[in-house]
C-alpha cells in the first residue's frame, strides 16, 4: 500500500509553537477554549497525485461555508477569527484505539495537505468557504477512517471547545 510521509515537527518548531500560544489566544477572541495550533510550519503541502489513491469513503465530506477570503494582502485571515477570519468548525475522529497517534489531511479544489502535528482522539478543524475532503493518517502514512462527531463556532464555548483546534 503506497504511504504519504508526514515528517515531524522539529524542535524549531515546537519552540515556534509554544511561543505562539498566547498569540492564538488572543486571536481567537476567547480566552475559554483551546486556540488554533496550525501554523504555515505545521503543515505539509502535498499533491493531488499524493492522495489518489486515498479511500473516499474512509474520508469526510464538508460543505463550504460563508466566510471571509483566506488571505488580505499576505496576512493569512482564516486563522484570525478576531479579523474576520473562519469561526465554523467540525470535530473529526479517528477510529482507531484511543491512543493511537494520527495526522489530519485535507483536500479541496487547489489545496492538498497534512497537519504534521501529531493529534490523539477527536480534532476541530476549520470549514473555510470551500468544499473540503478531511482525512486521517496513522504515523506510519497509511490511511484511516475518520468521521465527523460534531460541529461548532469559536466562541459558542460548546462541547468540543477544549479538543485541539487545528
Amino acid at each position: 500500500m503506497k504511504t504519504i510521509h508526514v515528517p515531524p515537527l522539529g524542535w524549531l518548531a515546537r519552540f515556534a509553537d509554544w511561543a505562539m500560544f498566547p498569540v492564538m489566544y488572543l486571536v481567537s477572541g476567547t480566552l475559554s477554549e483551546s486556540p488554533q495550533r496550525t501554523h504555515r510550519w505545521n503543515n505539509k503541502k502535498l499533491r493531488p497525485r499524493d492522495v489518489q489513491y486515498l479511500l473516499p469513503h474512509s474520508m469526510v465530506h464538508s460543505s463550504g461555508t460563508p466566510s471571509s477570503g483566506r488571505f488580505w494582502w499576505k496576512m493569512p485571515l482564516f486563522h484570525l477569527p478576531v479579523f474576520g477570519g473562519w469561526r465554523h468548525y467540525i470535530v473529526l475522529e479517528p477510529l482507531c484505539p484511543p491512543d493511537t497517534s494520527w495526522h489530519v489531511g485535507w483536500i479541496t479544489r487547489d489545496v492538498v495537505g497534512v497537519s504534521r502535528i501529531t493529534s490523539r482522539g477527536p480534532v476541530r478543524v476549520l470549514l473555510g468557504s470551500e468544499n473540503v475532503l478531511h482525512f486521517g493518517l496513522y504515523p506510519d502514512g497509511t490511511q484511516l477512517f475518520v468521521k465527523k462527531i460534531g460541529e461548532g463556532t469559536i466562541g459558542d464555548e460548546g462541547q468540543y471547545a477544549l479538543l485541539p483546534l487545528l
